[in-house]
């Protein structure tokens, strides 16, 4: 097994061999998710940032007269994946160029360490912290007076991975962001400028159509938006046309969540030759 002590890999098997993946993907995303749960900037975008944008939205954007439970719910799904697609390309983008600037990699590519066990640790501590950003943003919501309405019991394990999905979308996109901006004290300002620019170009993750003059039925394929109407759909029992989901219908068949995991999969495989390549290349 090899674990990490003041950032440094100490290995506790004598025999490299028989170090397992399995122990390594966990010393990772202890690695990780300690390092995270430090960062104040990290956990303020996980839980102040989402909340914030929704509370400000309901007092300032939507009418009070139509402040319902169900738009309450939208709004909250929305922004739940706005904190978890923030918090996800902030962690990844500036860890990896954090990493790959200070010649960490270096000392990783001497041990017997699998580049997918350090991707899949990197990701498992992301993800954690997304699923607590997406829950703490819907959980201020109910408390303002959103009303969710799963439309069966695969409601729950669809919106889990939908999120789940789209925060490898999220990795992916982040770890090419770190290959190509160096900098790690440029990454985080840059990754929440990439996603606050997603979101608006989407209308507002998807929830409202209408802000895109043409082609309204992109936000059925755009990543960010697709995963949060098919959140909205499964977890609220909304009017859409009356507030402005639809047109275009919602996605509410398989084959948009297939759409959706078939991104997931052919960017985990991205991300899976970049490290590879990039990070793990032998000199």
């Amino acid at each position: 097994m090899v674990r990490l002590i003041d950032e440094r890999p100490l290995l506790v098997y004598p025999n490299p061999t028989t170090v397992r993946w399995t122990h390594q993907v966990g010393v990772f995303a202890q690695r990780y998710l300690r390092s995270l749960s430090r960062s104040k900037l990290i956990l303020a975008l996980a839980i102040a940032w989402p909340v914030a944008w929704y509370l400000l939205t309901m007092e300032f954007f939507i009418p009070l007269e139509e402040q319902v439970g169900a738009i309450k719910a939208n709004n909250a799904i929305s922004f739940g994946l706005f904190g978890a697609f923030t918090v996800t390309v902030a962690v990844f983008a500036g860890a990896f160029a954090g990493d790959l600037e200070s010649g960490r990699f270096r000392m990783f590519r001497s041990l017997p360490i699998s580049p997918t066990a350090d991707l899949t640790g990197r990701f498992l501590a992301g993800f954690a912290i997304a699923v607590l950003s997406f829950l703490v943003t819907i959980g201020a919501g109910y408390v303002h007076g959103a009303t969710y309405s799963p439309r069966g019991i695969l409601s729950i394990p669809v919106a889990f991975l939908t999120l789940l999905v789209f925060c490898l979308i999220a990795m992916a996109l982040s770890m090419g962001l770190a290959v190509l901006i160096t900098k790690p004290e440029y990454i985080t300002t840059l990754a929440v400028v990439i996603v606050i620019m997603s979101f608006f170009l989407t209308g507002f993750n998807g929830v409202q159509p209408a802000m895109l003059s043409e082609n309204q039925a992109l936000v059925n394929y755009v990543p960010n938006a697709l995963a949060a109407r098919v959140q909205i759909f499964y977890l609220t029992d909304a009017d859409f046309a009356h507030w402005g989901l639809t047109p275009p219908t919602m996605p509410d068949g398989a084959e948009h969540l297939g759409l959706l995991v078939g991104y997931g999969l052919v960017l985990l495989v991205t991300s899976v030759v970049v490290i590879q390549r990039v990070a793990y290349r032998r000199e």
